[in-house]
């Protein structure tokens, strides 16, 4: 039986939570404001940068799953860095210090010319939310032996934001690259690279999480404007094919046994669509 801190058990680390109690792991989970937790789970209510050395337990493995209050820099340098910050003080100098998995974005990839990237591809971010995500990533690195899980979108039960934009009708703008993954299959990653890192496998620096289809979104947004039988808000004279964004790949999960539940997004949004017209 391992211990595992959950910094951060929202929708995500409520998922990897329950998993990893199933495996018989004592499991410890902040939330900022919420109180309930999984089964199982010792909870603590707080923000994690006000907390004192001794209100975090000694841990084999730490998960950070931040949500930031917002898209600024600000609201990311709070979320993301200064969270990371307080993990630092309190296990950096500990006699064994966990392995620490940060969930951070494909977002630090900066490139949107169309091109592949994979997890050999350097980090270019270009936004200033980006480069905070970065910032936290080497300041994790250089304190603990840490893992940068870059996701891409997530989406899954509960978010309809993408739903809700093509049902409004309003332009879709110009096309791009996008990249997905569903909130289930980003759960199942994590607890795999937990249970790689009490195996003391060897972990890479990073990885990307993603369901490696990257597709037109307009693709997407035509798709669902026929499931849902609203408009196609295409406006523009510049053509289907993508003028930006980026296309991602990542290879290492796949080869720790990773399998995918929702391996592209006609998959996942068919899920979806059942439960967003069920509660409308």
């Amino acid at each position: 039986m391992a211990k595992i801190l959950i910094a951060g058990c929202g929708d995500l680390g409520f998922g990897v939570a329950t998993e990893l109690v199933a495996q018989g792991h004592r499991v410890t989970g902040i939330r900022r404001t919420k109180s309930d937790f999984p089964a199982g789970v010792e909870g603590i209510t707080g923000d994690l940068v006000d907390m004192s050395d001794d209100m975090l337990p000694d841990v084999d493995v730490v998960f950070l799953i931040m949500t930031p209050n917002g898209r600024t820099e600000s609201a990311y340098r709070t979320a993301y860095f200064d969270t990371a910050q307080t993990l630092i003080r309190r296990y950096q100098s500990v006699a064994t210090p966990p392995k620490v998995f940060f969930i951070s974005s494909t977002s630090v990839y900066g490139q949107s010319q169309g091109e592949w990237i994979d997890e050999a591809t350097l980090a270019q971010p270009t936004s200033a939310t980006a480069k905070v995500l970065l910032e936290t990533e080497q300041s994790l690195a250089a304190a603990f032996s840490s893992v940068s899980v870059r996701c891409s979108g997530i989406y899954g039960s509960g978010r309809y934001r993408l739903l809700e934009t093509v049902l409004s009708e309003s332009d879709w703008g110009a096309n791009s690259w996008t990249n997905r993954i569903h909130r289930d299959d980003v759960v199942a990653a994590l607890v795999l690279l937990a249970n790689c890192a009490l195996s003391e496998k060897q972990l890479p620096a990073h990885v990307i999480v993603t369901d490696q289809t990257p597709v037109s979104m307009w693709e997407v947004k035509l798709w669902l404007a026929t499931s849902l039988g609203v408009k196609v808000a295409v406006n523009g004279g510049e053509g289907f094919a993508p003028t930006s964004g980026k296309r991602l790949q990542g290879q290492y999960l796949l080869s720790q046994g990773w399998l995918l539940q929702y391996p592209s997004y006609v998959t996942g949004y068919s899920e979806l669509l059942r439960e967003f017209k069920t509660f409308r």
